[in-house]
């Protein structure tokens, strides 16, 4: 495949603009997982401008997450979706104990997993 431009050499070498054509694949890869899979962006119907950018600040909030997450789990052989499936299990516990001062107290723990599975996921 050839790539063209309407840069001349001085302004842009063909490294550079192949490197530009791969940026361009991770910007439709990231729309493409922003309107299926995780996030399912669709069509919104809303009357505020301000209410439209806080929806797609959330939406590309999510997609940055979910980057740092394929990123922090690439050795494990699983997709984002299969390791999230995988982590559901776990529930986190919260005791509130009401102490003899009359005061409530409260200790949340999230347990590590015992799985082999869902252990190497939640380390990573």
């Amino acid at each position: 495949m050839q790539l063209t431009t309407s840069l001349s050499v001085a302004e842009m070498d063909k490294e550079q603009v192949h490197s530009r054509y791969k940026d361009l694949a991770l910007v439709e890869e990231a729309f493409r997982c922003c309107k299926t899979g995780h996030l399912e962006i669709r069509p919104i119907y809303v009357r505020k401008a301000a209410r439209t950018r806080a929806h797609v600040f959330v939406v590309m909030l999510s997609y940055l997450f979910i980057r740092e997450l394929r990123e922090s789990w690439r050795e494990i052989d699983a997709t984002v979706e299969e390791n999230i499936l995988a982590l559901s299990s776990l529930c986190g516990v919260r005791v509130r104990v009401k102490h003899y001062t009359l005061r409530l107290c409260a200790v949340s723990r999230c347990p590590l997993p015992s799985s082999h599975t869902t252990r190497p996921i939640f380390q990573a």
